[in-house]
């Protein structure tokens, strides 16, 4: 991977993180999960694009 793939990457799982970690705070995941499925399907893909580009 290339370290702006890595920072993109990390980025987006930070992100992911942040926003479940402040609706488990305020007791409202479940009105967060679409969201938080949507950063980690970008995070997957992100991933995937540059898996194929690698190969």
């Amino acid at each position: 991977m290339t370290d702006t793939t890595n920072t993109e990457t990390g980025e987006h799982l930070r992100a992911a993180l942040r926003h479940l970690e402040a609706a488990r705070q305020e007791g409202e995941l479940r009105k967060t999960n679409a969201v938080a499925l949507e950063n980690v399907s970008n995070t997957v893909s992100t991933v995937l694009r540059e898996y194929e580009g690698d190969g």
